[in-house]
């Protein structure tokens, strides 16, 4: 270890750790075996992930400095309703957290801790019915970013070419009662956010710092889309006491 420049002094121990993160970084397999099918391909999610175990396994102190890090940089990423996702072990539940808790019931407890980060492809309806639930659960207690991803087929009746609907104010409701909604804030009233809906599912959280939530549509749609985004910027989402 004398003679690594890693451990010899010429190396700072903060480049060094900025070193291990990139090397321990998730990266898509490029293999054919591993490659998602192209209509379930996302930007940066075109095949499985990965990422360079054995590195840890280099020696005993890269091992004591790096153990941890797999847990802490992966983004565990979860598809609702499995079905719609590329790969992995689907569950009958389609309605529930099945698949989170069997996720991370395989983890230690201080990986359970480092977990940080959570993505989720969702379709409306789970968005409504389940988000709650897996926020206010024990099964992600250190999660500190969250991203929702809406894809285009996502989206409530897409198939029929549906308006955009979304209402994380109140649980149901569908089209009318956003309409419902968007006439009210035109009139220049406050909208109450209600317990019911899913946009309240953020305070309990309690370590959530970074949220981003990410529309998808086709070519067709996209000044609708436009139109519908200006309304979801003037979301402010209760986050509790934080």
């Amino acid at each position: 270890q004398a003679a690594s420049p890693l451990y010899n002094g010429r190396i700072p121990p903060e480049i060094r750790n900025a070193l291990f993160e990139c090397i321990l970084t998730e990266y898509n397999k490029t293999d054919a075996a591993s490659a998602y099918p192209q209509s379930r391909c996302r930007p940066g999610y075109t095949g499985a992930r990965t990422m360079n175990i054995s590195f840890i396994l280099t020696c005993r102190r890269v091992y004591l400095e790096t153990y941890h890090l797999p847990a802490a940089l992966k983004e565990h990423v979860f598809w609702h309703a499995p079905k719609t996702g590329p790969y992995g072990r689907h569950f009958h539940d389609i309605h529930g957290i099945a698949h989170e808790r069997w996720y991370f019931a395989r983890f230690q407890p201080w990986q359970l801790a480092l977990a940080k980060e959570i993505h989720l492809f969702t379709q409306m309806y789970w968005l409504e019915e389940s988000f709650h639930e897996l926020c206010s659960s024990s099964v992600v207690p250190a999660v500190e970013r969250l991203r929702i991803t809406i894809r285009a087929g996502d989206w409530w009746y897409n198939e029929r070419n549906h308006p955009f609907t979304i209402l994380p104010y109140k649980a149901g409701g569908g089209l009318q009662a956003m309409r419902t909604e968007i006439a009210r804030e035109e009139r220049g009233e406050v909208i109450a956010w209600d317990k019911s809906g899913w946009g309240c599912a953020f305070q309990n959280m309690q370590a959530l710092k970074e949220l981003e939530i990410q529309f998808e549509t086709t070519v067709d749609r996209r000044e609708e889309m436009r139109t519908f985004l200006k309304r979801a910027r003037t979301w402010r989402f209760p986050m509790g006491e934080r």
